[in-house]
């Protein structure tokens, strides 16, 4: 059995809050349900989307104050193993806002600072586990107090066995990729690879010359490194490029109900199923010549962000859901 472990540096309490019409600034919006206060953060929601598909990791990150007490009830249903280090100060709060279009909103705290002692903390916990580990995923911003140097340092403590999963962006996303020791695989989303590659991918007016430039940057990219690229693009989708190739599976319509941990979700059911954590029973995916490997690790991993955008705040599919989305998704791509 695999060893996972995931990092949160900056995790949340996130409140997700419904309007009935577009939200504006400077006036009073009164909300048309009741919101939703879960506990988020990237490696958290990769713990809690690996346990729903049945596989357990070891979540690190920093959590203080009333907040983090809460942020750690919250997390109880899910029965993930939670080693968090405290801080004097408090965990943040970020609120989502969802107008009648669909359209979402974010207003995020930034988070900390954490102190020094608190920080080496972390690392001594990590430490001690990061040698044992098969999958260490890290992600998400970076909390004052910490160095934007810190997941590449982090990359730098793993020995050879240890295969580094990292989503993050700007500095921090560079600074990882111009290491000697490099990320297996990083997760950017359309902004960050748009961010890395220093261009923007117009996909809403020249959908498919665009994607093709998509697929261009992200094999420049491992072609260059090494490094696995999987690119998650909201409503158009998710890319993979690496080994096996370069492959694009679109995403299915459906109704957005909640998008926060759709990429961690997209993330983590790439991993299981392309590392045999997660099996599905159905058919191989028809996307070319038998659709194994790569690319049926993609279609799920599209179909499980799918599942997950349909369900309120940043509650999770369950493991039907994912693979009745993988189904549908699987079937619209038959010949």
């Amino acid at each position: 059995m695999m060893k996972i472990a995931t990092l949160t540096l900056n995790p949340a309490l996130d409140r997700t809050m419904y309007f009935g019409n577009n939200v504006k600034i400077g006036a009073l919006n009164r909300a048309v349900a009741q919101s939703i206060l879960q506990a988020g953060g990237k490696g958290t929601n990769v713990s809690c989307v690996f346990k729903i598909l049945g596989a357990d990791s070891t979540a690190f990150g920093f959590i203080g104050g009333y907040n983090g007490e809460l942020f750690l009830k919250l997390l109880e249903p899910y029965k993930i193993n939670a080693d968090f280090t405290r801080t004097k100060c408090d965990t943040r709060l970020n609120v989502k806002v969802i107008s009648s279009d669909g359209e979402p909103t974010e207003f995020n705290e930034s988070g900390g600072p954490v102190d020094l002692t608190e920080k080496e903390d972390i690392i001594n916990k990590i430490k001690n586990v990061i040698d044992e580990v098969d999958f260490f995923f890290m992600g998400g911003s970076v909390p004052a107090g910490i160095e934007k140097s810190f997941y590449r340092d982090i990359i730098n403590l793993g020995g050879d066995k240890t295969k580094f999963v990292v989503d993050c962006d700007g500095e921090a996303l560079k600074l990882c990729m111009n290491n000697k020791k490099k990320p297996f695989i990083i997760k950017p989303n359309r902004f960050e690879l748009e961010q890395f590659c220093g261009k923007k991918f117009d996909l809403e007016n020249n959908f498919d010359a665009e994607i093709e430039e998509v697929k261009r940057e992200s094999k420049k990219i491992y072609d260059e490194t090494g490094v696995t690229v999987l690119c998650t693009l909201g409503e158009y989708g998710g890319l993979y490029c690496g080994f096996e190739g370069t492959y694009y599976v679109r995403a299915p319509e459906v109704e957005v109900k909640g998008f926060a941990g759709a990429g961690d979700t997209f993330l983590t059911a790439f991993v299981a199923v392309y590392y045999g954590m997660f099996e599905l029973t159905i058919p191989p995916s028809p996307l070319s010549k038998g659709g194994i490997g790569a690319e049926k690790a993609l279609m799920f991993a599209v179909a499980a962000s799918a599942a997950k955008v349909t369900k309120p705040g940043t509650e999770f599919a369950t493991a039907e859901e994912m693979t009745e989305m993988y189904e549908r998704i699987a079937g619209n791509n038959r010949e």
